[in-house]
């Protein structure tokens, strides 16, 4: 049985989801399903989602949220089809398509929320869910709405080969591209292991104040894990690539390339010492954004510091870093994993400076925060999936570029640490306290990079390393990654070459 037996046009998604095809067979064919996926762009003036709900169903509904007093309602409808391929050992061990959709209703009353979900998209369903939400508020009803009018936005997520008109066989053959550069690399690459997925994701967005908004977003991820071995040592490699993008995505980011990073990294770290300790400068590579993602992202989102979790609640005017510090969130960047055209709550995507040379001038919002704080929603409202209400989040996260070459980075620092490619972490978010692994890390000696070394660990605090950035690099480049806070998102992390003059290290020595 094929995709096209099991899907019709309602979609039994209960006998979707759980059909999976194993054991390396591949489906290869015509185009899967596109006919059930809306192909509107962002601001599109035609009924997103089309056959599911038209707008009089979506007033209907929220009216149904408001029932019992509720002061706001929104409607977040959501389909996803994704597909997966786990390859290893030079094989592919599984390939898997999944189709998720279901609607979530919001009611908000005073500082209270109430929210539930369903997985059938027919009206009775949602309309359901929405007498559900309303349970929060307890009042006469809201007697009108306003009128459900089309938002529209830039379109920062532009794609042209939709992943649903790929046959599986090119998909297979992108991450055989990567297996083969990995392992032609090096013989002492023992091990190779990669995951393929592809996602489109259609969804609209409706509220008691007339927002209305559909959009459709791919993404593309690829993660590869590579071991390398020799005499008894063996070291591992990782590389991720991810990004909105439609199939096209391969022409600017090679797999070859990709396979190749994995294989050197884990090569080079055979021949690497234990990690000195102590304070001591360390100059980040380009793209090690990831450390203030988490070390400072997170105190910037307004929902912690108006729990007063934050460090930098009430900071607002005041001087947080060095004035080579400028950090921004922008949902803009066309095609980074974090972007998009609206948020979960039907905001447009947009760009906002939270740092500006050392001076915190404000933080990032989604409806509730905005109302609470008196400013306007920034966009950062987000949701996981039609199963969650939407969670303040970072979106694209960077720190700016400054105006000095590299290389004199390194040049400038006459001992230290050169921090290649951080590892995971765990970080205080109200304190900025944090602990970070480096993946692959150097010597730095007179001015030199030299010898690699193992088991490097940064520890600080988000407070101190944002002062002690004294030299901040003309490159950038971005970490895609996914961040969890109960819900997880999609998110980049963009940083230039930096150095922080002290901070402390950990290691194996």
């Amino acid at each position: 049985m094929g995709l096209n037996d099991i899907l019709g046009e309602q979609i039994p998604r209960r006998k979707f989801l759980k059909h999976t095809i194993l054991g390396g067979a591949v489906l290869a064919g015509a185009p899967i399903i596109s006919s059930l996926l809306s192909s509107g762009k962002a601001g599109a003036e035609e009924e997103p989602l089309s056959g599911v709900f038209k707008r009089e169903e979506l007033a209907q509904i929220l009216r149904e949220a408001l029932s019992q007093g509720g002061d706001f309602a929104d409607v977040y409808v959501e389909r996803i089809l994704t597909t997966t391929i786990a390859f290893s050992e030079g094989r592919v061990e599984s390939v898997k398509y999944g189709l998720d959709q279901g609607a979530g209703v919001r009611v908000l009353k005073g500082d209270q929320t109430g929210y539930a979900y369903c997985q059938d998209l027919e009206l009775p369903f949602v309309v359901k869910a929405a007498q559900t939400a309303a349970i929060i508020a307890s009042g006469p009803a809201k007697e009108k709405i306003a009128r459900l009018s089309v938002r529209t936005s830039i379109n920062c997520v532009p794609f042209s080969l939709n992943f649903l008109d790929i046959k599986e066989k090119e998909k297979v053959a992108i991450v055989e591209r990567a297996d083969a550069a990995a392992r032609a690399f090096d013989p002492r690459i023992t091990q190779v292991k990669l995951t393929y997925e592809d996602s489109i994701d259609s969804f609209i967005v409706a509220n008691s104040e007339g927002v209305f908004v559909s959009d459709e977003l791919p993404m593309i991820w690829i993660a590869m894990d590579t071991v390398a071995s020799d005499k008894g040592t063996r070291r591992p490699g990782y590389v991720r690539i991810s990004g909105r993008s439609g199939f096209e995505f391969f022409k600017r980011y090679s797999p070859e390339d990709a396979g190749r990073k994995a294989a050197r990294q884990a090569v080079t770290m055979l021949e690497s010492s234990p990690a000195p300790m102590g304070d001591m400068p360390v100059v980040l590579a380009s793209g090690g954004g990831v450390l203030f993602h988490e070390a400072v992202g997170h105190g910037l989102e307004a929902d912690a510091v108006k729990r007063q979790t934050s460090m930098f609640a009430g900071k607002v005017g005041q001087v947080v870093g060095s004035d080579k510090v400028t950090v921004v969130d922008d949902a803009t960047i066309p095609n980074l994993r974090g972007s998009f055209n609206f948020d979960g709550e039907g905001t447009p995507a947009q760009k906002k400076i939270l740092i500006d040379k050392g001076v915190l001038v404000g933080y990032m919002n989604d409806l509730i925060t905005a109302k609470y704080f008196n400013v306007s929603p920034t966009g950062n409202g987000r949701r996981e999936s039609y199963r969650s209400y939407p969670l303040v989040r970072m979106t694209n996260t960077c720190l700016e570029p400054g105006t000095t070459e590299p290389q004199e980075i390194i040049e400038a620092t006459k001992k230290g640490i050169y921090a290649k490619d951080l590892g995971g972490g765990e970080v205080d978010t109200a304190s900025g306290d944090f602990t970070f692994g480096v993946r692959e890390a150097y010597l730095i000696e007179n001015g030199k990079i030299g010898a690699p070394v193992l088991g490097a660990t940064l520890i600080g605090s988000g407070s101190e390393i944002m002062k002690r950035i004294d030299m901040v690099g003309n490159d950038i480049s971005y970490w895609p990654g996914t961040c969890g806070k109960g819900q997880w998102a999609p998110v980049t992390s963009g940083a230039p070459t930096l150095r922080i003059s002290r901070i402390t290290i950990g290691g194996r020595e």
